[in-house]
Parts: C-alpha cells; structure tokens; sequence
C-alpha cells in the first residue's frame, strides 16, 4: 500500500474532512519538519490489517503447536521461539491444552 507523506501545515489548510478524503485513497503520514508524526488510515484499511495481523498470529502459533506435538522435524520449539521472540513453555501449554480438548 502506498503512502501519502503530507505535512502538518498542509494538512491543517486541507482540514479534517480533506485529509480524511486523501485517507479513503492512501494512508496518509502527517510530518513535521519531514518527521513522521501522524497516521490517518481509513477504518478499513485499518480493519483489513488486524485481520491479516490476527491470521498471521494465529498461523505462527499453529506451527509452533504442531513443533511441540512433534508433528515437524526440521525445527526445535526452543529455536522458532527464540527466533519469534516467544516463550517456548507457553506454546507448549497451548499444544497440551489442545491434545486434550482434542481427545
């Protein structure tokens, strides 16, 4: 997705609803002094990368679970995590949660 990189001042003489309408395009970036400072993204776009954010989490989790049943061979739980930033012994937990709400 592109961006619109739009200053402050120019911003304020377009007003709220003109820079909501360059949002309904692009995400736009308020800057100051060439800084980023803002965001303004329509409420779609918005809803559109939760979702993506949530698919991709639930996605990471699903693999890590499958490590932990050892269902994957090419990886160890303690490396993926590591490598994600995550704490092994809680995806473990969710993996025997979800082998016992499976039996």
């Amino acid at each position: 997705m592109t961006a619109l990189r739009m200053p402050v001042s120019t911003a304020s003489r377009k007003g709220v609803s003109g820079v909501v309408s360059a949002a309904e395009e692009q995400r736009v970036i308020l800057t100051s002094h060439g800084r980023a400072v803002a965001v303004v993204d329509s409420a779609g776009n918005l809803d559109e990368d939760i979702r993506r954010l949530r698919e991709g989490s639930l996605a990471v989790l699903d693999a890590a679970a499958d490590l932990v049943a050892g269902r994957c061979l090419k990886f160890s739980l303690d490396d993926v995590c590591a490598r994600l930033g995550m704490d092994a012994d809680q995806i473990r937990s969710l993996a025997e949660k979800r082998a016992k709400g499976a039996r």
